[in-house]
């Protein structure tokens, strides 16, 4: 079966439009710019995300889950969950490569991992988090990204 037509579109023709365009994207991105370059480029799409989708005033990890989940679910980009620690936020992203991985291919942690980084780092100072604070990935794999939020 076409991996396309397994993501969740009104039809297929824009899902093959968007797996076309983004693959495109990814491929031309990676193929002319350094990875420096290429992080950055990901980690401003997925800040563009944050800032697209505000996350209002979530008081607390629980309500800023449900709307970081409310997003995600939304486009079938998996789910992130919050465990606060003793020197930051850790993350725990589940879920987002299984619809991008086979348009994106080799390019999946490079693109997703910044993009994330991104958005997540976005989303937090939005919500007052000092600016000597960041955010970066601690582990990757095909199924799960487990992110900090913190020195």
């Amino acid at each position: 079966m076409n991996a396309m037509t397994e993501w969740s579109t009104d039809n297929a023709t824009e899902t093959t439009a968007a797996s076309l365009l983004l693959g495109s994207i990814v491929a031309e991105v990676g193929g002319g710019a350094t990875t420096a370059q290429r992080r950055a480029f990901f980690r401003s799409v997925g800040a563009r995300i944050a800032a697209a989708h505000p996350v209002g005033d979530a008081e607390d990890i629980v309500a800023l889950a449900a709307s970081i989940n409310r997003l995600w679910r939304e486009h079938d980009c998996g789910e992130v969950r919050f465990e606060l620690a003793d020197d930051g936020l850790l993350i725990t992203h589940t879920g987002f490569a299984r619809r991008l991985s086979p348009v994106l291919g080799g390019a999946t942690e490079q693109t997703l991992r910044p993009l994330l980084e991104g958005a997540y780092n976005a989303w937090l100072h939005t919500l007052g988090s000092g600016a000597n604070l960041t955010t970066r990935t601690l582990w990757w794999s095909d199924t799960e990204a487990r992110l900090k939020h913190g020195r």
